[in-house]
C-alpha cells in the first residue's frame, strides 16, 4: 500500500502531541495530531499533511474523501448520509465529521490522494537563445597602496571597459569583502539586460540556472535550465497542494476571498512548493538553488493571483476582471522564493479573468499568430480555455467547463494516476467492458479521457439516449436500477480495488453533459465570429487533451471534424511557453504581442450562448 507521506504538505511536523492529550491517528501513514472535537477530520488531516481528496474543497458536496473513523464520532447529516449511500456502512466523509475524544482514521484508495500522471513534454521547437541574462568572466586584481580603490569601483571598471554603466545592489556590495578574499581574482558576475548586476560569485565557469514554472490547477512542473548554453538539465513536477482546498479555481477563490490569512497560507503552499521542486531539479545536477537567477511563471489568473497576493474577489463577479493584465517583473524574493538574492521572477501576461498567462504561453508555443489554416487550439482541464486563430486574427474565450474532465464531481471520478481507467472498449452486443488502467491494476475509477471513451460509446449504442439519460429500454446485468436511478456498471466488485462496484451514474453523464456543451458552444460562438464553417485543424493542450483519442472527442462532439482530420495533441504547451520565454527576451515580447492582440469574448454575454448550450448537451451527431 503507497505510503502518502511523501505527498504534497506532508513534510509539516506533526503538531506537539503531550502524553496526556488524545490524538486522531491516520493510517497506513502513521501520522497523528492532537484531537480537537472541533475541527473535522480534513481539517486535521490539513494541519499535519494528509492527503485526502477533497474536490469540493470541505463543502460536503462532492463525496470524494471518504474515510473510515474507529472512535466516536458527529452524527451525519442527511446530506452525508446521501453521499455515503454507496459503499460500506462504517464510511464517513472527511469533512462533515469530527471525532469527538479522539481515535483512528483508516485512509481509503479511492480518497487517498493519488500521485497523478503528470505530462511535462510539450510541442516540438527549436529554442532560439536570447537570455536575459549574462555571465562575465572577470581578473580582478586586489587592491593595494599603490592603487587604493574601493571595491566596488574595481569591480565596476572591469566590468564596464566597454562602455556600459552598472548598478550594484546592496545585497551584492555587502558580500563583496568576502569574495575579494579569494586572492586568486577571478569572478564571475551575472547581469541582467540593461545595468543590473544579479550576482557575483568567486571562480569561472559558474553555473547560472533558470526554472520555468508551469503552476497548473491541479499539477505544477518546474523546469531547470542552463541560461548560458539554453540546454535543458532536470524537470521536477507534483501536485498542486492546494487541491486539498478545492478541485476547481471557484472553490480556492470562494476559500481565500476577503481573508488575507487564508490566501496567505494558500500562496505560501506555492511558494514551499515551487521551493522544493527547484531543490530537487538543482540535486540532480549538484547545484545549489541559489544559482537560480531567473525564473518565468505560467497559470491561469486564480493561480496568478492567489500566488502574487493579489485579492481574487473580483475574479468572482461580473465583469471578471483581474487585478492587472500585464507581465509581471519582480524580484523573486519580494515573493519569499529561495533563489538567489537578486533573482527575477516573471509572470507572463494575463488576457482576462479566466484566459490566464498559462493560454498566452499556450498561443506562444504553437505561434497561433502564424497559422496558415483555421486552427482551434483547446486547452480542457479544470477550466476551459480555447483559442481560435486564422491568419492574421485570433479570437479566445474560457467556459465554465467545471472539473468533470479531471474526474471531479463525477461518483468514481479522478485524476490522470495509477488505478484511473483511461480507455474503455463496450462490447455492443453484452455490454460488458474492456478497461485499459494506469498501471495495470484493478481499477480505482474514471479519468477524463476514460470517461469520454465510455460515454461517447454507451451514447453510439444507445445506452446512452440524446438527452443523456440511460434507455431503460436497455436495461439488464449491466444497465441497471438504484436509489439514485438508473446506473451503468463499469466494474464489479470482485473486478476493482475497493470492496463494491464501480459504476457510471446518471449525474456523472449530466457533469460531462454540461462540459460539453459549454466547450461546443464556445467553439461555435468563436468561429461565428471569425465567419467560418470549416477547421482546418485542432491541436488539444494538456494532460486530458494528451490522452483524450481524437475519435472519442468527436463522437461525443467536443468540437467540428476538421479538415483531413487533423487533431493533434501538443502535450504541455503551456510548460513549453514558459521555457521560451525563459529562454529569450524576445519571446517575453512576443508573449505580450500574443495577449494584446487576442481578442476575448465574454461567452456568458454572448446572445447565442445559452441557445447553442443547450443545444449542444445532446448526444446526437450534428456534424
Amino acid at each position: 500500500m503507497e505510503d502518502i507521506s511523501s505527498l504534497p504538505g506532508s513534510c509539516k511536523p506533526d503538531p506537539k502531541i503531550t502524553g496526556n492529550e488524545k490524538s486522531v491517528i491516520f493510517q497506513p501513514t502513521g501520522r497523528r495530531v492532537a484531537a480537537n472535537p472541533e475541527k473535522t477530520i480534513l481539517d486535521l488531516a490539513l494541519e499535519v499533511g494528509v492527503g485526502i481528496e477533497s474536490a469540493c474543497g470541505g463543502k460536503g458536496r462532492c463525496g470524494k474523501c471518504r474515510v473510515r473513523p474507529e472512535g466516536p464520532a458527529s452524527e451525519p447529516s442527511v446530506q452525508e448520509k446521501d453521499l455515503l449511500s454507496r459503499g460500506n456502512d462504517q464510511d464517513r466523509l472527511a469533512c462533515q465529521t469530527r471525532l469527538l475524544q479522539g481515535g483512528t482514521v483508516w485512509l481509503q484508495e479511492p480518497a487517498r490522494s493519488q500521485k497523478p500522471v503528470i505530462l511535462t513534454t510539450g510541442p516540438p521547437i527549436e529554442l532560439q537563445m536570447d537570455p536575459m541574462l549574462r555571465s562575465h568572466e572577470l581578473k580582478l586584481s586586489p587592491p593595494s597602496l599603490a592603487d587604493p580603490k574601493a571595491l566596488q569601483d574595481l569591480l565596476l571598471e572591469k566590468l564596464g571597459e566597454g562602455g556600459d554603466v552598472y548598478d550594484l545592489p546592496l545585497s551584492i556590495l555587502q558580500d563583496l569583502p568576502k569574495l575579494f578574499k579569494d586572492k586568486k581574482g577571478c569572478f564571475t558576475v551575472v547581469t541582467r539586460q540593461g545595468n543590473q548586476i544579479l550576482d557575483i560569485a568567486p571562480g569561472h565557469e559558474i553555473p547560472v540556472l533558470g526554472l520555468a514554472v508551469d503552476l497548473g490547477t491541479t499539477t505544477i512542473v518546474a523546469y531547470l535550465f542552463d541560461l548560458k548554453n539554453g540546454l535543458p538539465l532536470a524537470v521536477e513536477a507534483q501536485m498542486n497542494p492546494q487541491i486539498s482546498y478545492g478541485d476547481d479555481v471557484i472553490s480556492r477563490i470562494g476559500y481565500c476571498m476577503g481573508n488575507p490569512q487564508r490566501m496567505s497560507v494558500l500562496s505560501s503552499q506555492i511558494r514551499a512548493c515551487i521551493d522544493t521542486l527547484a531543490a530537487k531539479a538543482c540535486k540532480t545536477v549538484n547545484v545549489s538553488p541559489r544559482r537560480i537567477m531567473d525564473c518565468v511563471m505560467v497559470g491561469n489568473t486564480a493561480m496568478h493571483h492567489i500566488f502574487l497576493g493579489f485579492d481574487p474577489v473580483f475574479l468572482s463577479q461580473a465583469p471578471y476582471m483581474p487585478v492587472t493584465k500585464h507581465g509581471i517583473d519582480i524580484k523573486a524574493r519580494d515573493t519569499g522564493l529561495a533563489f538567489a538574492k537578486e533573482a527575477r521572477l516573471y509572470w507572463l501576461p494575463v488576457k482576462a479573468g479566466f484566459v490566464g498567462a498559462d493560454t498566452v504561453s499556450v498561443a506562444l508555443a504553437v505561434h497561433a499568430d502564424e497559422v496558415t489554416q483555421p486552427t482551434l487550439i483547446l486547452d480542457l482541464g479544470t477550466n476551459g480555455e480555447m483559442i481560435l486563430a486564422v491568419p492574421g486574427y485570433m479570437v479566445c474565450c474560457s467556459t465554465a467547463a467545471g472539473p468533470a474532465f479531471e474526474g471531479g464531481h463525477i461518483v468514481y471520478g479522478m485524476r490522470a494516476g495509477p488505478g484511473a481507467i483511461e480507455a474503455v472498449e463496450v462490447d455492443s452486443e453484452s455490454l460488458t467492458c474492456k478497461l485499459t488502467v494506469i498501471g495495470g491494476g484493478k481499477p480505482l475509477g474514471l479519468c477524463g479521457s476514460g470517461l469520454v471513451s465510455l460515454i461517447s460509446q454507451l451514447a453510439a449504442l444507445g445506452v446512452i439516449t440524446s438527452g443523456g439519460s440511460f434507455n431503460p429500454r436497455m436495461m439488464g446485468s449491466y444497465l441497471r436500477s438504484s436509489p439514485d436511478g438508473l446506473e451503468y456498471v463499469v466494474a464489479f466488485a470482485d473486478q476493482c480495488g475497493f470492496d463494491h462496484d464501480l459504476v457510471l451514474t446518471s449525474q456523472d453523464v449530466s457533469e460531462i453533459q454540461l462540459a460539453k456543451g459549454a466547450i461546443r458552444a464556445g467553439v461555435e460562438i468563436m468561429m461565428q465570429e471569425l465567419g467560418i464553417t470549416k477547421l482546418g485543424e485542432v491541436l488539444l493542450a494538456g494532460a486530458f487533451g494528451n490522452y483524450l483519442d481524437p475519435q472519442n472527442a468527436q463522437q461525443l462532439g467536443l468540437f467540428p471534424q476538421p479538415e483531413q482530420n487533423r487533431i493533434l495533441g501538443v502535450g504541455n504547451a503551456a510548460g513549453t511557453g514558459s521555457i521560451m520565454a525563459l529562454i529569450s527576451s524576445k519571446e517575453r515580447k512576443h508573449a505580450d504581442f500574443l495577449s494584446l492582440n487576442m481578442h476575448y469574448l465574454e461567452l456568458t454575454t454572448h446572445p447565442d450562448f445559452q441557445e447553442l448550450f443547450v443545444d449542444w448537451m445532446a448526444f446526437n451527431g450534428h456534424d
